[in-house]
């Protein structure tokens, strides 16, 4: 005689055969925040901004450009 625990059941379970594959889910990396709580806390207690900070005269952006242009200019007459 058959009891419940034998007998066949109605419902039907779906199984994995195989392992998924390690980068089928990709995680995104973990991203500290504290630059942009940083901001939120500046912009709250109404402090001056870091942008206003680190903002150089056009002089100096100019200079620094024309230096980067005359050392990739040697670089290349070197390696001709």
């Amino acid at each position: 005689m058959l009891t419940q625990a034998d007998s066949p059941s109605s419902s039907r379970a779906l199984v994995t055969s195989a392992a998924d594959k390690p980068d089928a889910y990709p995680r995104r990396a973990i991203q500290r925040v504290s630059t942009f709580l940083t901001q939120l806390i500046a912009t709250a207690r109404h402090l001056p901004q870091t942008r206003e900070h680190r903002r150089a005269d056009p002089a100096e952006i100019i200079a620094a450009y024309r230096a980067t242009v005359e050392r990739l200019q040697r670089l290349n007459e070197k390696s001709e």
